[in-house]
């Protein structure tokens, strides 16, 4: 199963982070995305800070969906950065790989004319 359709698992709060292990063999599955700071992280170039404003309120919308919240920021008037954790673990989850393959998605999906 394609890790973006996997659904989000609600209470992960008991379970514990990731495994080396278990991240090395998810990481394959968002391409764009490292690892920084134990953290799954992507950056996103927009054409403008107002460009970058509009996405982080569209990736804002996509998180709410599902009550899985990235961390973000924009950086140089332009670059957003996205980094994917669960404070709730002190870790990564599986939630945040499947909301990292469900951002790519969407952005696919955008930049092919979808949206």
């Amino acid at each position: 199963m394609d890790l973006s359709s996997e659904p989000i698992r609600q209470d992960v709060a008991d379970t514990a982070p990731l495994t080396r292990r278990e991240i090395a063999d998810l990481l394959p599955g968002v391409p764009g995305w490292s690892l920084e700071d134990r953290r799954l992280v992507a950056r996103f170039a927009c054409k403008s800070f107002c460009d970058a404003v509009t996405f982080l309120q569209d990736v804002a919308r996509l998180s709410a969906q599902e009550s899985h919240y990235p961390d973000m920021s924009i950086r140089r008037g332009r670059t957003v950065d996205v980094a994917w954790y669960t404070y709730a673990i002190g870790g990564l989850s599986r939630n945040d790989f499947i909301m990292a393959a469900r951002l790519s998605e969407w952005l696919r999906y955008r930049q092919s004319g979808g949206l």
